[in-house]
């Protein structure tokens, strides 16, 4: 008997709906080797709004655009308000400790761990060992915005509460 005969039968022996067995394999056949595909619902470009975000304390950033890659990892591409700009990686994390790849600005030894469910996803950036941001991103039911929240310590003293929305910017 064929294989995909007795991925049916087990998973209906364990309640797992046959078309998600389905797409699983379509997932794994499709990915490139040596690269696993974690396509969410988040996968794709995301401009910022800043019609639409607010920054407390301020000032606002210039751009910010993020990016949700097929392999699972995010790319970060902002510019600051006094001209900055900041282009780092976080590597699909899965609720793991991982390193955040600084690839333009300045940045210290920062990890981050982060955890996708749904149309929500959650991190915490650490540096030196302690939490610098919690980030919370949701996904509008349409899909076509993500609301940010982000707070973290000030340098002296107090806490910063920014809601960064984005929209998409291409369909996935």
């Amino acid at each position: 008997m064929n294989s995909t005969g007795n991925d049916n039968r087990r998973a209906a022996r364990v309640g797992i709906p046959c078309a998600a067995v389905v797409l699983a394999a379509l997932m794994f056949t499709a990915a490139v080797p040596g690269q696993t595909r974690r396509i969410t619902p988040f996968t794709g470009e995301w401009q910022y709004d800043a019609a639409r975000s607010k920054f407390d304390p301020g000032p606002p950033f210039r751009s910010f655009t993020l990016t949700f890659t097929e392999d699972g990892s995010r790319h970060l591409d902002l510019t600051f308000a006094n001209g900055q700009r900041l282009r780092a990686e976080l590597p699909w994390s899965n609720g793991k400790e991982v390193a955040v790849r600084v690839i333009e600005g300045s940045m210290g030894d920062v990890r981050a761990v982060s955890k996708i469910r749904g149309r929500t996803f959650e991190d915490t950036w650490m540096e030196g060992g302690r939490a610098i941001e919690h980030v919370r991103g949701m996904l509008s039911r349409d899909g076509k915005t993500l609301t940010v929240d982000v707070r973290g310590p000030l340098p002296g003293g107090g806490e910063f509460r920014n809601r960064v929305v984005f929209v998409r910017r291409q369909d996935r």
